[in-house]
Order: structure tokens, then C-alpha cells, then sequence
């Protein structure tokens, strides 16, 4: 397998297991203060849990590692994006270690043994949004200066990670956190499919 396909496709097949993991298997609630509610109802189904938390945090692990692939290509070729790649390359990889200690995290709420332990580790869960808004804010938004000025892929698809980008940054600030991240997260489910689509068909 060539290495455009494979980070088309990492991509592409992140996104979607994601979305699918998050919005159609994962039991709980995306509100950070629903806490109670949300041990309740992880702790409920521990194997429905499970299963929505491969698919979620790995196809979003698998969408990082795609965001990597191109963030360091560019930088490696020392091109006008180079240098925003370069730091954007850093947060992908970032990234990728968040989404997995945050797995760990949640993999123990399904199996706490009582309400109480569930709700402490659901706390520092929700503690991770603050982080992850940052970095993948930077990743984005350093990522998209980067496409616009090199031109590699199509400008609107670097426009739409700055938006995406700034989304998130702006979702850093907590009375923010929650409009600011979501529509972070849906720019950048939209930005990994462009980009993915696109390397697809520059391969082919």
C-alpha cells in the first residue's frame, strides 16, 4: 500500500468510524457537566461502551495519524507551509497520545465498581476537552496557513482548517468549551474527508 493511500484512507475511514462510533453506538452524553448521567449510562452497557469507544478515540486515532502523515510531508519538503506543518506534524502526534490516555480513562469508567469511582474518573475525562480543543485548534489552523501557502491541496480545504482550527482555540476558553469544540470537531470531520478525498485522486 502506497503512502498517499494510506493516509487517504486513515483519513477517510477515521472520520467515519468515528462519527459512527460517537453518534450511533457510544452511550454517553458529550455534555461535559451531564457526569452523573454520563457514568450512568457508560457503566449500564460496559460492552456497548467499549465498542463505542474503539470506534470513536481509534478512528479519531487513525484520523490523527492521517493529519501526521501529510503535516510532515510538507515539512519535510521545505516548502512556503513548511514551517506551519512542522509545529501542526507536533500536534498531530499530540494528539494521538491524548486520544489514548482518554481511552484509558473511559475504558475504566465502564468498569468502575461503584457510581462514586466512575464519577471521579468521568471528571478528569471531561478535563481532557480543554487540551484537546487546544491542540487540535493548533493543528488545524497552523495545518490550513500551511496548505494556503504551498497550495498542495485545494485552498478552500485550507480555509475551511483555519475555521475549523480557530473553532477549537476559541472552545479552549471553558465558558466557550462546548460550542466552540463541537463546531471545531464537525470543521475538522469535514477538513480529514476533503483531505482524504483528494489524496485519494491525486494517487490515482
Amino acid at each position: 500500500m502506497g503512502s498517499k493511500m494510506q493516509t487517504g484512507l486513515l483519513l477517510i475511514i477515521g472520520t467515519v468510524v468515528s462519527v459512527i462510533g460517537w453518534m450511533a453506538i457510544y452511550p454517553g452524553s458529550p455534555e461535559p457537566e451531564a457526569t452523573v448521567e454520563n457514568v450512568a449510562a457508560l457503566m449500564a452497557d460496559p460492552t456497548l461502551t467499549k465498542l463505542g469507544m474503539l470506534m470513536g478515540f481509534g478512528g479519531m486515532i487513525a484520523l490523527f495519524i492521517g493529519f501526521l502523515n501529510i503535516s510532515r510531508k510538507m515539512a519535510a519538503g521545505d516548502g512556503a507551509g513548511a514551517s506551519y506543518a512542522n509545529i501542526s506534524a507536533i500536534m498531530a502526534m499530540t494528539m494521538v497520545v491524548i486520544m489514548a490516555i482518554a481511552i484509558g480513562v473511559e475504558w475504566a469508567v465502564a468498569e468502575a465498581s461503584n457510581a462514586t469511582e466512575g464519577a471521579s474518573l468521568m471528571l478528569v475525562s471531561a478535563a481532557i476537552q480543554t487540551p484537546f480543543n487546544l491542540a487540535s485548534g493548533l493543528l488545524l489552523f497552523l495545518l490550513g496557513i500551511g496548505i494556503i501557502l504551498e497550495k498542495n491541496f485545494h485552498i478552500i480545504i485550507g480555509g475551511l482548517a483555519v475555521v475549523a482550527g480557530a473553532f477549537f482555540l476559541i472552545g479552549s476558553v471553558d465558558a466557550l468549551k462546548d460550542i466552540g469544540g463541537f463546531i471545531g470537531w464537525i470543521g475538522m470531520m469535514l477538513v480529514a474527508l476533503a483531505l482524504g478525498v483528494q489524496t485519494l485522486r491525486a494517487k490515482n
